[in-house]
């Protein structure tokens, strides 16, 4: 008998699915650590969330993951921004783990910034929430 073929990439949407989660107001997506592939493959589920359902606020907080991995945000949303699919008063809080992450949050902010998103790059994530939740005035952002 011969043994079950094996992919050479395990699966790892059900590890993406885990990481995004509804929080009361806000959906929230801890990435924590994975590869580029993990990362890409969290945003899919994170924006087919958005697609699908009213989300109206999101909280996005970066691993100790590869910076290109979360290029694919920008991307993404911006597709999604263009067919209006994602609700007008959407707003997305980022946090970012490292230098290079809070350089690629900060060029998708501004990205989709340009494109009528409320998006901003925060340096923790109470600030974030506070903002998220309308609790807070203005808040410390690093953007």
């Amino acid at each position: 008998m011969r043994a079950p073929l094996r992919l050479a990439r395990p699966a790892t949407r059900f590890r993406a699915e885990t990481r995004v989660i509804e929080r009361g107001k806000f959906v929230r997506v801890d990435f924590g650590s994975g590869d580029i592939f993990e990362v890409s493959d969290t945003y899919r589920c994170f924006v087919d969330l958005c697609l699908g359902t009213q989300v109206s606020r999101a909280l996005l907080k970066a691993g100790d993951n590869a910076p290109e991995g979360h290029r694919q945000l920008c991307v993404a949303l911006c597709a999604v921004a263009r067919t209006a699919a994602i609700r007008p008063d959407f707003k997305l809080a980022l946090v970012p783990s490292t230098p290079p992450i809070a350089a690629v949050y900060r060029e998708a902010q501004q990205a989709l910034r340009a494109i009528g998103f409320n998006a901003w790059v925060f340096r923790s994530v109470p600030e974030a929430v506070e903002w998220l939740e309308g609790r807070a005035a203005g808040g410390a952002m690093v953007s």
